[in-house]
């Protein structure tokens, strides 16, 4: 794949609709929310079958009630919690859940002709090459990728990454550790300027959080008021 088929590709509104897809928080909320809901509904099972010896009339008749299972010992407060949450969470988190998904896929071509539009106004086609660099991201970790612009020649952009992570190769455990906690303190996960990762490096080039495993991603920046934040998408082979 190369810049002038992928060109070619994102050329027309339907073949960039198959080539990315928007992110969105609305689409992470509802997963979320019904995950957890699923969570609840089964420790809320669990606990109602275990005290009453997996007696299904009863565990359905007490299915909304978080005081029909009475705690005892040093974390029974805490456990009371829990059960509360069990039991009246999902009566919350699943009609949410599902309305979010509803309002997700009403919206969702509206949202991709939006980002094509931001895409042909102010975005570019751009290669991500990996220096090395990973970061935490909560309990995960996640690589930072070097991502060009149109303004830097490759072999130019190519160097800088290179003497990035050479740079990072002579790092013991304790420096490569500072080093990625500073690219956290620059907002590295939603996308900066290289240059303040790396001083000297053309400040066009983009370090951000790698996105999949192909050579190209798709960058639509804010606009000119600033509205709107960087994005970084894969392209979809």
């Amino acid at each position: 794949m190369t810049i002038t088929s992928i060109q070619q590709q994102l050329a027309t509104p339907e073949g960039f609709a198959k080539a990315v897809t928007p992110k969105r928080t609305i689409y992470g909320v509802a997963v979320t929310s019904l995950v957890l809901s699923a969570i609840g509904i089964g420790m809320n099972l669990f606990q109602l079958g275990s005290a009453s010896d997996w007696q299904w009339s009863l565990m359905f008749r007490y299915f909304f009630d978080a005081g029909a299972i009475e705690f005892t010992g040093s974390r029974s407060g805490r456990s009371e919690i829990w059960r509360f949450l069990y039991v009246y969470g999902p009566i919350v988190l699943l009609p949410l859940g599902i309305i979010l998904l509803v309002v997700h896929f009403a919206t969702r071509d509206k949202a991709g002709a939006g980002l094509y539009e931001s895409y042909r106004q102010r975005g570019w086609i751009g290669r991500q090459l990996l220096p090395g660099l990973k970061v935490k991201n909560g309990n995960s970790e996640v690589a930072i990728a070097f991502i060009s612009h149109p303004s830097v020649p490759d072999a130019e952009f190519e160097a800088a990454a290179q003497h990035y992570a050479g740079y990072l190769g002579t790092l013991d455990k304790k420096a490569t550790k500072a080093a990625a906690s500073a690219a956290l303190k620059q907002k590295v996960l939603a996308g900066v300027s290289a240059a303040a990762l790396a001083p000297g490096v053309p400040p066009a080039i983009l370090a951000a959080p790698a996105q999949g495993d192909g050579a190209y991603v798709i960058v639509v920046p804010p606009d000119a008021a600033g509205k709107g934040s960087l994005q970084v998408l894969p392209i979809k082979a």
